[in-house]
């Protein structure tokens, strides 16, 4: 048996073992998780997301509505009047009090809120000296009820009227003057570090360093990204054409973030107004383009990855989009089901052309997921969780208008039911969707992501901070997921170190196929680029690029070598080597093209006569045999 062959059979078993071995073990954890959720969604309850009913609220007259807000347990609806109605509104041509049966309520139905005088004077003053004055919007704070009036051409020309609230469900009117309390959340959740000069690195092709993890350059009419910084190539691991060739890297404005495993970069090339996003995995090597960063960019719970209009990416490089129209919307707000397990991003475009519209993102922690997201012109919550959306879509004004109930798990604190009193509620359900969570993360990680060094590091960092974290994961009562998470610890570490050595004889494979092909290439060149002008020359080009044909065999049974790389390298050689003998059999059919070959084998003739002893021929009989190896060729 060969012995190279037998080693790298060796190697290639062992990782393969390893990476199987790997494979069951992490495939046993998600089993004893997924047991372990099903028992507590028993328990406490499963947070999806489900339909309970589609409703009708209906108006007396055409209108369209806006918005909608839940007011002690009530529901308030905004609206808008037809445009040919020109007499003075009155506050239920605006707002209007529903039950959650979608029947309508008096003014009155919630004392303080639609029936205070001051409350009607302010409406009064404002539409008598706003006369195009439209409510586009119904906001809750935390102690604050909105509502946000445009009252001309630009955003800025707002008047809001506001409500204080208090823990029973009670409402105060304040006054005109909540602009303040009109606070849109930050859609930016990441710290951009921009570029600059400190961080260009010059070469023959110069790039931007991003901290020193990402290489960036629009040199060239290329947006290229680079994981090494090397100045001496222009590939990378991604490009894409920019609009202008002829830029400086100060030109463009680029800046990065991380998240996670996740690397962030925000381009703006030069004399485009497009901002592009690319997000760059580091456990994967990967980037992908998600312009919808730009709308809004917010992290999912802790750092698993990032969401924005229309989809997420996930930690291991796992990208989802929808296909929802996301135009003009803004980030809104986010809201944690009381246990953790689950978190609602919100966004909306209020006051849009066509009444505005709302996006919502459930996002589930155990399943790293967003199932589906819900679409309509606007949302409420009610206290018990429900969920209640405004259909609809235009500026078509009409007296029925269809409303979607959701049941879901952003209930108020105080409507949570009482645990009991097992195992599992000793726990509680937070610390269990955390614990289920990384171990179903850890699962993943171990089976459904390109083997790289990098995962596998993050893989043992992530089963120590779990062992760490989560105490009760050797409990019985749980399933005992501490044995199989130990387990897929000790064999990420060893499967790193088999990889290693992998990765390092693959990388000496590489480049040793990478010196013949520049090797070939060089003697190539020297034979095509020259005509040489005896027989000598002439063998010397052939007897190098037999031999350089000869190192291919070599190189081929390198460990991990590209065996069909060096396959195609040896036919071109090949090639290469009958197009130079045609050219030199063409020189050697001229007479005098052996001369100097009799010369030498005269002078070799005369130094063995002449040579006084045995000993002195050594020198002469490797002449010789270097002689006849030229000829042989």
């Amino acid at each position: 048996m060969d012995t190279k062959s037998g080693a790298r059979g060796l190697d290639e078993d062992a990782y393969a073992v390893l990476r199987d071995r790997l494979a069951a073990q992490a495939a046993e954890l998600a089993a004893r998780a997924e047991a372990l959720n099903a028992a507590r969604t028993g328990e406490f309850g499963t947070g999806e997301l489900e339909l309970t009913g589609t409703g009708q609220a209906r108006t007396g007259d055409p209108c369209v509505l806006t918005d909608v807000a839940a007011v002690g347990g009530r529901l308030l609806f905004g609206r808008t009047r037809p445009a040919a109605q020109d007499t003075e509104p009155r506050v239920a041509d605006v707002l209007a009090l529903y039950d959650r049966d979608l029947v309508p309520l008096p003014e009155d139905a919630v004392p303080g809120l639609l029936d205070d005088p001051a409350f009607v004077r302010e409406f009064t003053a404002l539409h008598r000296y706003f006369r195009g004055a439209r409510l586009i919007a119904l906001r809750r704070t935390e102690a604050r009820l909105l509502a946000v009036f445009r009252t001309g051409e630009s955003a800025d020309d707002v008047r809001v009227l506001r409500w204080a609230t208090g823990p029973s469900g009670t409402y105060r009117f304040l006054d005109a003057l909540g602009e303040g309390d009109l606070v849109t959340p930050p859609g930016q959740d990441v710290d951009w570090v921009p570029a600059g000069r400190d961080d260009h690195v010059p070469g023959r092709h110069p790039h931007l360093s991003l901290g020193g993890r990402l290489y960036v350059s629009t040199l060239g009419g290329t947006l290229t990204v680079k994981t090494v910084n090397d100045t001496e190539t222009a590939e990378g691991v991604y490009a894409e054409p920019v609009d202008e060739p002829l830029q400086s890297l100060a030109d463009a404005e680029v800046a990065h973030a991380a998240v996670g495993p996740l690397v962030l970069v925000r381009v703006l090339p030069y004399r485009e107004e497009t901002v592009r996003h690319l997000v760059f995995s580091t456990l994967t090597g990967t980037v992908v383009r998600l312009d919808g960063l730009g709308q809004a960019c917010l992290r999912l719970p802790d750092d698993r990855g990032v969401v924005f209009p229309g989809g997420y990416c996930l930690a291991d490089g796992t990208v989802r989009t929808f296909g929802t129209d996301t135009a003009g919307l803004a980030h809104d707000g986010r809201v944690t089901s009381p246990h953790g397990e689950d978190v609602l991003f919100t966004f909306r475009s209020p006051g849009a052309p066509d009444g505005g519209r709302s996006l919502i993102l459930p996002y589930n922690r155990v399943r790293e997921e967003i199932a589906r997201p819900v679409t309509g012109r606007a949302h409420t919550l009610l206290d018990d969780g429900t969920l209640v959306v405004l259909r609809g879509s235009g500026t078509e004004a009409g007296r029925v208008h269809p409303v979607q109930f959701w049941r879901t798990p952003f209930a108020a604190d105080t409507h949570q039911e009482p645990a009991g009193t097992g195992p599992l509620a000793r726990i509680g359900n937070a610390d269990l969707v955390r614990g289920v969570s990384d171990c179903l993360a850890i699962a993943r990680q171990g089976t459904e992501t390109t083997p790289t060094g990098e995962v596998y590091e993050a893989l043992i960092a992530a089963c120590d901070r779990a062992a760490d974290t989560h105490h009760w994961l050797g409990d019985p009562g749980t399933g005992d997921l501490a044995a199989p998470l130990a387990a897929v610890r000790t064999t990420a570490e060893r499967v790193l170190t088999e990889f290693e050595t992998v990765a390092a004889l693959r990388s000496r494979a590489a480049d040793a196929l990478a010196e013949a092909g520049r090797r070939l290439t060089r003697l190539t060149r020297q034979v095509r680029g020259e005509s040489p002008a005896t027989a000598e020359e002439w063998i010397s080009r052939l007897t190098g690029l037999r031999r350089a044909q000869g190192h291919l065999l070599a190189v081929k049974e390198l460990r991990y070598a590209d065996t069909a790389a060096v396959d195609a390298l040896a036919r071109r050689a090949e090639e290469d080597i009958t197009a130079a003998a045609q050219r030199a059999v063409a020189f050697l059919g001229r007479e005098d093209s052996l001369d100097t070959h009799r010369a030498e084998a005269e002078r070799l003739a005369a130094d063995a006569a002449a040579a006084p002893t045995v000993a002195a021929t050594r020198d002469l009989a490797d002449r010789l045999d270097a002689h006849a190896l030229g000829l042989r060729t």
